[in-house]
């Protein structure tokens, strides 16, 4: 009886003592104690991070803007390569292009960054987990492992539903909808991914690229989208050639080549982004209507930037700002913290991130960070200062030219590598990147030096790779620059 006594008091001791660590580690970061919180992340494709209207009075995204209100905004906030595949799975798993080996063309991501990847580890410990929209990447296993639900869809205008066309978006609107109702009949917390295509181009439409609902036909008619920045006749002609004759040019030739076209095209890639908008608020009414918006997290982002006419370009795989960043917002209404975060946040944050939020343990093997402690009260201390980016795919079909860089608060690296040319920016003299300053004699230590960190953080990165993914050095050979 003793025995039996002695047992039980030692389970109640573990019992509080895992209760105590839980409330300290909400406490830290702002939380208020509670069950586990229901997690709704949303993904929009090549939503860059200006086009919010709390950030430009061109654009109207009422309902991210009252997110973004209610919680925490990321104002530097960056993908780590540009590009949506890369992108989505450095989402997924935690780990930058160079270690994950993933892109357009490529095998499926290898069996140890699949098992990771977060779902996986959320449905592993007792989360509803499910998957609806743009997908159009490959991972090893079946995708049951990693989802309950997994709804797929490739592009389109309009979706059946009920036996009714409607548009794609209000269509994964309504599929998400659909699980977030079932899932709040159950016991389980649940974690569901909801992946938009808008604004996405649909590119074998070179006339109208942009589609959205009707009812958005007339939304900014009356507006007159000023001049890109640097999209001068002068900046485009310093160029370098192979830049000149890149896809991003060549994408270029059919939305922004005159004045009323850019006018066009910019208008109807707002009209995407508001719908995404529309349907963003559609949910989180959903949410409060069903009682759960007091427990359930709401992560907001984009793939990566989008280029509309900087430079004359079009596309999203370079180095510059407008490639890179993107919105990132993140409500949890048990934090009363509200504000806006100035360090950097990087897409390969969001899986660490999220299972923290879960309280389940991240992988030693995540390249991100956890942005929980930024969500509290006070800034963390030694919070990175810089990060590494690249663009590894070369389409036969497509001229894009593959690059690496590292950014810094002050200073921007690139390094084209296959075409032997370089870029250095001083962001805070120079935040447009109008002047390159790698070919000045002034900073040539300082292109050197960055140069050298940029290979350093390809040493690690590579060296971090799982066996199976070594093992492909057909890959490393073509990719790895010389």
């Amino acid at each position: 009886m003793k025995r039996q006594f002695s047992l039980s008091f030692s389970l109640t001791i573990l019992l509080l003592i895992f209760c105590f660590e839980a409330a300290a580690h909400d406490k830290k970061n702002g939380i208020s104690a509670g069950s586990r919180p229901n997690i709704l992340f949303i993904l929009a494709d090549d939503h860059r991070w200006d086009l919010l209207g709390r950030e430009s009075s061109l654009i109207q995204t009422p309902n991210l803007d009252a997110l973004a209100d209610e919680g925490v905004v990321f104002k530097n906030a960056f993908v780590t390569t540009p590009i949506c595949a890369s992108s989505r799975i450095s989402i997924l798993t935690g780990l930058t292009e160079r270690t994950h080996d993933y892109t357009f063309g490529r095998p499926a991501t290898g069996e140890q960054e699949s098992a990771n990847m977060y779902p996986a580890l959320l449905k592993n410990a007792g989360y509803k987990t499910g998957f609806v929209g743009k997908y159009e990447i490959k991972m090893s296993g079946d995708d049951s492992e990693r989802f309950d639900y997994f709804k797929p869809l490739l592009q389109s205008k309009t979706n059946e539903w009920k036996g009714e066309q409607i548009p794609q978006t209000y269509y994964i609107e309504n599929i998400a909808a659909a699980f977030i109702k079932e899932a709040a009949n159950s016991q389980q917390p649940w974690a569901l991914a909801v992946n938009f295509w808008n604004p996405h181009a649909h590119d074998s439409d070179t006339v109208d690229q942009f589609h959205y609902p009707p009812e958005f036909e007339q939304w900014y008619s009356e507006t007159e989208i000023p001049p890109a920045n640097v999209s001068d006749d002068e900046t485009f002609e310093a160029l370098p050639d192979f830049l000149k004759s890149s896809m991003g040019r060549k994408r270029w030739q059919y939305r922004f080549a005159s004045p009323e076209m850019y006018q066009r095209m910019v208008k109807r890639h707002y009209r995407a982004i508001s719908s995404v908008d529309k349907a963003v608020g559609s949910l989180k009414q959903l949410l409060g209507s069903l009682g759960l918006d007091d427990n359930t997290i709401i992560i907001y982002t984009g793939d990566n930037g989008y280029a509309l006419n900087e430079r004359q370009l079009a596309g999203k795989w370079f180095g510059w700002e407008e490639d890179l960043r993107v919105p990132l917002i993140i409500k949890d209404p048990r934090n009363r913290n509200q504000k806006e975060v100035t360090e950097m946040a990087l897409n390969i944050d969001i899986a660490p991130t999220i299972l923290d939020f879960a309280g389940v343990d991240i992988p030693e093997t995540y390249q991100g960070q956890s942005l929980l402690p930024l969500l509290g009260a006070s800034y963390p201390e030694g919070w990175r200062t810089e990060f590494f980016f690249e663009h590894m795919y070369q389409p036969k079909r497509a001229p894009i030219p593959p690059m690496f860089g590292v950014r810094t608060k002050q200073w921007k690296f690139v390094n084209f590598y296959k075409n032997d040319y370089l870029q250095l920016y001083d962001l805070e003299k120079d935040p447009l990147e109008k002047n390159n300053l790698a070919y000045n004699e002034k900073y040539r230590y300082l292109t050197k030096a960055l140069n050298e960190r940029a290979y350093e953080y390809i040493s690690q990165y590579e060296d971090a790779r799982s066996a199976e993914v070594k093992a492909r050095a057909n890959f490393v050979n073509s990719y790895t620059p010389h």
